[in-house]
């Protein structure tokens, strides 16, 4: 293959070199393209020379979106570039400048905006939330399981009760999947599913790839705002942690490194800062 200067390739050729393969290994496809297609417009007839600081602004500019978004497609295209980096296909690449982080957002729901949102919602989506507020876990996890073991999908093992989010034959990633064995009420509602169509979250005997448009809708009839699917694994981890779980403990439940659930979600804890605060207790004087 022969190797190019960065000003004399598109970003356009870039990307499609990166499509063509990760399409076939990536776990979410449609998250990909979804990326791919937003990135293009602005991108595909840019040389690669052209990506500095500026263009790069310039790009979170024009998509006028969340900066989590952006983030994530700019670290799209900053992978495709190293991909045709290693690939030879680039003699050299440009540094991808990314939007700062931003701070988290700090949206749980109630168990009452939960009944809300499950009352709103068609079933499919229903069971959806039962799963990732029992389990914690992201969307696209949830949505890949089958109701029989599977090489290269999660899966749900009805006899032990145990949620497989990996597939026999797949490899962890840093978003990290694992396994977890369900809540005896999960189960129990689980085994009363129809569980004749292949994947779990099924609507009218087909697979759902993509569960935002149909939660979004459930989520306005609620009268809920500024809540998302990973809104659900947000509010999982945060009553875990209300409810008095450790750090141990979650760590392995939620498939969710200690740096993140220390920074995130601890406070919520009924210890935190308990000691502490006693300490205080004792120095104050009011």
């Amino acid at each position: 293959m022969q190797a190019y200067e960065p000003d004399k390739i598109t970003i356009g050729e870039i990307l499609v070199h990166y499509a063509h393969t990760k399409v076939k290994t990536v776990s979410d496809k449609q998250r990909l393209l979804y990326t791919l297609k937003a990135l293009s417009p602005f991108w595909a007839d840019k040389k690669v020379s052209e990506i500095d600081v500026d263009t790069c602004k310039a790009y979170s500019v024009q998509r006028n979106c969340s900066e989590w978004t952006v983030r994530r497609e700019m670290g799209t295209l900053n992978a495709a570039l190293k991909y045709a980096l290693s690939t030879r296909k680039l003699t050299y690449a440009p540094i991808v400048t990314l939007p700062r982080k931003g701070v988290a957002k700090d949206r749980w729901l109630t168990e009452e905006e939960v009944d809300l949102l499950l009352g709103a919602s068609a079933p499919h989506v229903q069971q959806f939330i039962k799963i990732a507020i029992n389990t914690g876990r992201r969307k696209t996890a949830i949505t890949r399981l089958r109701w029989q073991p599977s090489l290269d999908s999660g899966w749900v093992d009805m006899n032990r009760g145990i949620i497989h989010f990996l597939g026999r034959a797949e490899e962890e990633t840093k978003k990290k999947r694992g396994m977890v064995k369900m809540p005896q009420k999960l189960f129990d509602e689980m085994k009363t599913w129809d569980q004749n169509s292949s994947h779990v979250i099924s609507h009218q005997g087909k697979p759902v790839s993509r569960i935002d448009k149909a939660f979004r809708a459930a989520a306005l009839r609620a009268g809920l705002t500024d809540v998302t699917p990973h809104t659900l694994k947000h509010t999982a981890v945060t009553w875990a942690f209300m409810k008095g779980m450790t750090l141990e403990l979650a760590t392995d439940y939620f498939a969710t490194s200690r740096e993140t659930l220390e920074n995130t979600y601890r406070s919520y804890g009924p210890e935190a800062h308990k000691e502490a605060a006693s300490i205080m207790d004792r120095v104050l004087i009011l």
